[in-house]
């Protein structure tokens, strides 16, 4: 099983690549899964996706492919998903239906980083050969590798351990059971937040701390696989333009979380080939532009390579196509250029 996970700022075309990547992958025979963690959706548009569908299979046209899936992140659904696999049968229809669940799974921020490591490991379970990752854009992406380990080690820590474990003793022997201590400080909170909301809180975490201690173990361990080369590749999206800036940032921040590049993507290159001979009017004119827009990305896509050569293993360069990417027909032309260029990637 390999995973490839995409990065990028945005307006890199770094969904369409990710979808190109899937695509290629079933094209060989495999079963491979492509996954945005990105608000906006745009996986919808570019596999023309059914709506209000988390998850779903792309149909093929060629007999010999493998399976292309792809799956829309959906925090509650993900989240729902976990509360039936892992709490006990006694709980989980209380878990869903607390009203505190409702609010966590709908407003609490970092859920989208969470449950994202999370669905990842949902999707390992499913058996996949590729799964393909398509992260929101810059700064963004990288909170997926971190909000989860930390969310792990805090979820770990045996006080966070001992508040969910000590609620359950206390709600069937009362609060002084615990200590006159732990009635005064309880009694303070009520004062602020009310008497009902604050057991509503507490009766929840106490209902819902083993998920999170089991989460906690899961996202260790796909952090873990997300950490391994063995199993999984970063590569970076960019474009000509941007392809110094973003891989300097990339680099650095993946360096310091100690993940490797494995490849730079630059999309969009402008790299058709130029007449010999040139007409002339506005058709030279046009002809004219373009050299000169195609000869400041050559030149800048050899200072990538030049500057990073030591930073990934191979530089892969993408011609802009002639379309928009609105469907797997579209994605093939990408996926074609892919099989060309890296075929290693793909295996």
């Amino acid at each position: 099983m390999k995973i490839i996970c995409y990065l990028g700022t945005g307006g890199v075309g770094k969904t369409s690549v990710a979808a190109a990547t899937a695509l290629a992958v079933a094209r060989t025979g495999k079963r491979s899964m492509v996954m945005t963690t990105d608000p906006s959706l745009r996986l919808r548009t570019a596999l023309g996706l059914t709506d209000n569908i988390t998850e779903q299979r792309v149909p093929l046209d060629d007999p010999k492919a493998g399976e292309l899936w792809a799956s829309l992140l959906n925090v509650r659904a993900t989240l729902d998903e976990a509360v039936r696999l892992y709490a006990k049968n006694s709980t989980s229809d209380r878990i869903l239906n607390h009203s505190i669940y409702a609010t966590i799974a709908g407003s609490l921020a970092g859920m989208q980083e969470l449950m994202a490591v999370e669905r990842i490991d949902q999707l390992i379970q499913q058996g996949f050969d590729h799964i393909v990752i398509d992260t929101a854009p810059s700064r963004h992406a990288l909170e997926i590798l971190d909000k989860p380990e930390l969310f792990a080690n805090i979820s770990g820590s045996r006080r966070v351990q001992l508040v969910g474990r000590t609620y359950q003793l206390a709600a069937g022997l009362g609060l002084t059971a615990i200590g006159r201590g732990a009635v005064d400080i309880v009694g303070r909170v009520e004062s602020i937040l009310g008497v009902h909301l604050v057991r509503q809180i507490l009766d929840f975490y106490s209902l819902f701390y083993p998920i999170a201690e089991g989460y906690s173990k899961r996202a260790q361990k796909t952090v873990a696989m997300l950490r391994d080369p063995a199993v999984t590749e970063f590569r970076v999206v960019t474009t000509p333009q941007k392809a110094l800036r973003d891989a300097a940032f990339f680099t650095d921040a993946l360096n310091k979380r100690k993940f490797r590049i494995g490849a730079f993507c630059v999309n969009r290159a402008w790299l058709h080939p130029y007449p010999d001979t040139v007409p002339r009017g506005l058709a030279g004119e046009v002809l004219d532009w373009y050299k000169t827009v195609s000869d400041a990305h050559r030149k800048e896509i050899w200072k990538l390579k030049q500057g990073y050569a030591g930073q990934a293993r191979e530089v892969q360069v993408f011609s802009e196509l002639d379309q928009d990417v609105d469907g797997v027909r579209a994605l093939e032309k990408l996926a074609d250029q892919m099989h060309l260029q890296a075929p290693a990637g793909l295996a």
